[in-house]
């Protein structure tokens, strides 16, 4: 159906092809559980058609009564839940292309207030009034009562907070932030609370205010869990903070985490700063595979304390009958050999576990390449 749609556009059929258009777009959603969609070509075959009408909407030289025709079709299936509910979100992609080409602003402006009355539910409505904002703003419309109207909206909000630091009203974007941390806090958004205190950092980088840089980018790095960023904020910090200050600002990011649990960038940390005994203790609280990354650096001052976990983890391994376990013998038994005394345990260990495994035949495959 779409190749004939395709071929009427060439054809310059647009009435036709619209039609298979439409109804491509709205047959997937409605019979999506009927169809085996194991290869994944129904998502395909419906942004085909979405791409489809939106190229028809766009062409100028398409008449007036099949843009309307297709704008009055998806102004009422941007309502239909069904299509949220199976992941065809672009179905708004074709009612904003059409708002985009529509010729009558106030019509438009009309149609998208009764999409934010209807929505069905807060990230519905949410979507429609970022649509009007995003209309009002392509055709040089005053937005700002509009987001006023709706500024507890926090994608509203973060506009109005771009707004405000792109025109350098620093202090009023950190009261948008802080009224957005307050409210995403009551209804318990942690998330939202997050990106607000990020936003913050922002300002602050921006006027180069040192004192709240430090504080907001150690409040993050602390906040950050097992997240990437934190090694940003660390960054910050090391950029940020006076020399005599270092150290203690080191010890108040790594203690509070290294009584917790294991983390990358505090072990990295750790390393940088020479801190062996600690970074030892920490990587065995990260189990084996933590000290493994960081073999390199700790085995100058723990050969022997390395060789002992490793050579227990083998003899752990080496009691689990199955494939990953004896990939896991062999691989440590490799690694124990660059070791002072390794040659000598390892090849112990080989003898012991050929004559206790030996009928072990996958075992005793992977021990050939010791």
């Amino acid at each position: 159906m779409l190749n004939d749609a395709s071929f009427f556009i060439t054809q310059e059929k647009f009435a036709d092809a619209a039609a298979i258009g439409m109804a491509v777009v709205e047959v997937i959603p409605n019979n999506y559980e009927n169809v085996d969609d194991s290869s994944g070509d129904l998502g395909g075959n419906f942004e085909e058609a979405v791409e489809l009408l939106c190229s028809i909407v766009k062409n100028d030289t398409v008449n007036a009564a099949i843009k309307r025709q297709i704008y009055d079709w998806s102004k009422e299936q941007v309502n239909d839940q069904v299509y949220f509910d199976y992941g065809c979100d672009d179905i708004q992609v074709i009612f904003e292309t059409c708002c985009q080409e529509h010729d009558d602003v106030n019509e438009v402006l009309a149609d998208l207030d009764r999409q934010i009355n209807v929505a069905a539910d807060a990230y519905s409505k949410s979507q429609a009034v970022q649509l009007k904002i995003r209309f009002m703003q392509s055709k040089d419309l005053n937005v700002q009562e509009t987001i006023d109207q709706y500024i507890d909206i926090d994608a509203v909000r973060r506009i109005r907070f771009e707004q405000l630091k792109n025109a350098g009203q620093y202090d009023e974007a950190l009261d948008v932030a802080n009224k957005g941390i307050e409210i995403a806090m009551i209804q318990g958004h942690d998330g939202t609370v997050d990106g607000w205190e990020k936003s913050k950092l922002v300002i602050y980088l921006i006027q180069e205010d040192v004192k709240n840089i430090l504080s907001q980018a150690a409040f993050l790095f602390r906040s950050a869990g097992y997240s990437s960023s934190k090694d940003e904020y660390y960054n910050i910090l090391k950029k940020y903070t006076p020399a005599e200050k270092w150290d203690d600002t080191i010890e108040s990011l790594i203690a509070p985490i290294e009584q917790a649990h294991f983390d990358n960038t505090v072990a990295t940390i750790m390393k940088d700063h020479q801190l062996w005994p600690r970074l030892f203790a920490f990587c065995k609280k990260g189990g084996i595979s933590s000290i493994v990354e960081y073999e390199k650096s700790l085995k100058p001052y723990y050969e022997k304390e390395i060789l002992q976990l490793y050579l227990d983890h083998t003899e752990e391994q080496a009691l689990i009958a199955e494939y990953r376990s004896y990939h896991e013998v062999a691989r440590f038994l490799r690694r124990m050999r660059k070791f002072s005394g390794g040659n000598e345990l390892v090849e112990q260990l080989l003898a012991k576990y050929r004559m206790l495994y030996k009928r072990r035949k996958i075992m005793m495959a992977e021990l050939k390449g010791v």
